[in-house]
């Protein structure tokens, strides 16, 4: 294989798949990213075997067709050191000089025999979503996930794809977020699925891996798979398992009758909930929250005695009430929510509160954050 390209446009395209090459594993070969030069076109691809992206250019002059696998770690560092000019890469036996200006390199490939067969796309069932849509949707719900290996369900993001909506929900037991968007695409049936959450946190790069690349209408394009959930944005193309079920009926746990309605600005609950926390029990992670009318108090105890307090102001009228939330899963969803405003919605001190962002015109923005409480120390 001998081909000639740009730095930039080699960068690029490794960025892209870089990230999936797995630090560790068994099978030596994942270590490696397959590039493949035919038809003018030069193709790279990596897998961890869960996920698997493939991109693909034809900035490229290619003098001699061929396909290795080059161990990823090194290759990729020397790549992005390059100075800007033609990077020229050619393959003797089972060596590869790639040389820029004076800089020059010579690395030993791998058996690409071995390189396991990568995903096919089922060009089936493409449904055109706003790529930057659903990345944030995305980004409302990942950091909800369970790290639980003995609940792989809970580890991924559940999609729901109806005729005219999309709804992401992700829960750990603790929270919840559910993001929930009005669709305008074509959709016969209803298709519950639960997606490899690793898979999709690679969507942000391989729209920006290829942004210039893309349609004029900022669109990814989704195929529905059987076992897996495929996106192509340009010419390159992510595909993402999906987990056994079920889904927990996370609507049961979502309650319907809480009527203690608190707006507060994001910004101030954000600061105030990290000072307070500085204070708080590393273990239990406890902070206390107090509402009445106009007023929240925020404060912390440390195992060793030590206090904080914060007060901000709020829009509330009501009755008097306080619930013990676990400040770094509070912090996790006011980092995600982009509105200025939330409300938070509660019962009682023993009930699970909502948190929903709203537009400065007082309308809900189709994401819903639950999050559970914790006992107040001496109750």
């Amino acid at each position: 294989m001998k081909f000639e390209i740009q730095q930039d446009e080699m960068q690029k395209a490794l960025d892209v798949v870089a990230n999936v090459v797995p630090a560790k594993t068994t099978l030596p070969i994942l270590t490696c990213i397959l590039m493949e030069a035919e038809d003018g076109r030069l193709k790279l691809s990596a897998t961890n075997l869960d996920i698997s992206i493939t991109t693909s250019t034809t900035d490229v002059e290619i003098k001699d067709e061929g396909r290795i696998a080059i161990p990823a770690d090194k290759f990729v560092s020397f790549v992005r050191t390059l100075r800007s000019g033609t990077v020229k890469f050619a393959q003797k036996g089972e060596k590869v000089t790639l040389s820029c200006g004076s800089a020059r390199m010579t690395q030993n490939t791998m058996n690409v025999e071995e390189y396991p067969a990568l995903k096919v796309l089922e060009e089936t069932n493409g449904l055109d979503v706003e790529a930057s849509l659903l990345i944030e949707m995305v980004n409302e719900t990942s950091y909800s996930v369970s790290r639980d290996e003995t609940r792989p369900a809970l580890m991924g993001i559940n999609w729901e794809i109806t005729p005219d909506s999309l709804t992401l929900v992700a829960t750990d037991a603790h929270r919840l977020a559910r993001s929930h968007r009005s669709m305008d695409w074509t959709v016969n049936e209803t298709r519950s699925m639960i997606v490899d959450t690793a898979g999709l946190r690679h969507l942000p790069r391989i729209v920006t891996g290829t942004k210039d690349k893309t349609d004029d209408s900022g669109n990814i394009t989704v195929f529905l798979g059987e076992n897996q959930l495929s996106f192509r944005s340009g010419n390159t193309v992510l595909h993402a398992r999906l987990l056994e079920g079920p889904f927990p009926d996370y609507n049961a746990v979502i309650p319907k009758d809480n009527d203690k309605d608190v707006t507060v600005d994001k910004g101030d609950l954000s600061q105030a909930v990290r000072r307070v926390a500085i204070m708080a029990d590393r273990i239990t992670s406890q902070i206390r929250v107090g509402v009445e009318n106009g007023r929240m108090e925020l404060s912390a105890r440390g195992a060793d005695g030590a206090k904080s307090e914060d007060e901000i102001a709020i829009s509330y009228e009501g009755d008097a009430m306080e619930i013990g939330f676990n400040f770094s899963y509070l912090q996790d969803i006011l980092k995600n929510i982009k509105a200025d405003t939330v409300i938070l919605s509660m019962r009682d001190a023993q009930s699970a509160a909502l948190i929903k962002p709203v537009t400065d015109e007082g309308a809900e923005t189709g994401l819903l954050c639950l999050l559970m409480p914790l006992r107040l120390a001496g109750e």
